[in-house]
């Protein structure tokens, strides 16, 4: 069997399809998600965009479809578990199927975080470490395990993937998307960030207001021009994202933590994230390395990659 793929990453954002060649991305291209409005009505068009990148390619020269979906995901049977105000409707849906259907192909599903995880190990920045956990800044707060170079899995699959949802806020605290409320999610999420801005009572008299887009990078560079609320609430960003990653190296004793997601590609946020978290851990978790992602755009399709080649027997995860 071909050891090429077709790589579908089902962002909120934006669905992005790829091309992967004997682990290079040959070519790409993406169509916009419209994901509150569930995943049915997309695949049409993303079939098309499929075949547009074909281009005159047979398809049986591609092994498998690779599918990343951003929500737990049950990678034996090929279901989608769980998933909140994006493609809800995919939890009743046979992917394979349609896989099969439109492509002739077999699936291999993935929540996009592990994929993630799969990439940077394989191709990035984690190559030579098995004990891996993964945090992804950006809309929420993806989270990933491997230890062992495996996957964690658990009894429903979400061990190690819902670290966006550790409680930080016991006595109420903002509601999630997900059912509970306080959660790192809830208090510093991209999704989250333009309603904590806009009830901060100093919000009015703040350069934000001026702001057409309230996001992670106005934030900061507010705050790095000295805008008081910008600096308050760019602070509580970093206090959480800090103990989460405390968090989640107590939980999982990882010999590396990467750091994903946009938000991370300036090096003085990552450098003020990071500080201090030596100083949290307990002595006996020894040195842990913190590593900026090498492929934030791409970890998830080389993930994928890597997933359908283990899946084929052509290599381990």
């Amino acid at each position: 069997m071909p050891n090429n793929i077709i790589a579908i990453d089902f962002g909120g954002t934006n669905i992005k399809i790829a091309l992967v060649e004997d682990g290079v991305i040959t070519t790409s291209d993406s169509i916009p998600a419209y994901s509150d409005k569930g995943l049915a009505p997309r695949l049409p068009d993303t079939k098309d965009a499929v075949y547009r990148l074909l281009g005159s390619r047979p398809i049986d020269t591609f092994g498998s479809i690779g599918i990343a979906m951003p929500g737990v995901v049950d990678s034996v049977r090929g279901k989608v578990l769980a998933l909140y105000e994006k493609y809800e409707d995919s939890k009743s849906m046979d992917l394979g199927a349609w896989c099969r259907e439109a492509f002739g192909l077999p699936m291999v599903l993935a929540m996009d975080s592990k994929a993630a995880l799969m990439g940077e190990m394989h191709h990035g920045c984690g190559q030579g470490f098995s004990d891996v956990v993964l945090v992804i800044f950006g809309t929420g707060i993806g989270t990933a395990v491997a230890l062992d170079g495996k996957l964690l899995g658990g009894a429903n699959f979400q061990a190690g993937v819902v670290g966006g949802h550790f409680c930080v806020e016991i006595n109420g605290g903002r509601k999630c998307t997900c059912p509970n409320s306080g959660c790192i999610e809830a208090n510093t999420g991209g999704w989250a960030l333009p309603d904590i801005v806009r009830e901060h009572p100093g919000y009015s008299q703040s350069s934000l207001a001026k702001e057409p887009d309230i996001n992670y990078e106005a934030l900061f560079r507010l705050s790095r021009c000295g805008d008081a609320v910008a600096s308050e609430i760019a602070k509580r960003c970093i206090d959480v994202w800090r103990a989460a990653i405390v968090s989640y190296i107590h939980a999982y004793d990882p010999a590396l933590v990467i750091l994903s997601g946009g938000v991370m590609n300036s090096g003085e946020l990552f450098a003020t994230v990071t500080d201090g978290v030596a100083e949290r851990l307990w002595d006996s978790c020894g040195h842990v390395e913190i590593r900026r992602a090498a492929n934030p755009d791409s970890s998830v399709i080389l993930g994928l990659y890597h997933l359908a080649s283990a899946q084929r027997g052509n290599t381990t995860t």
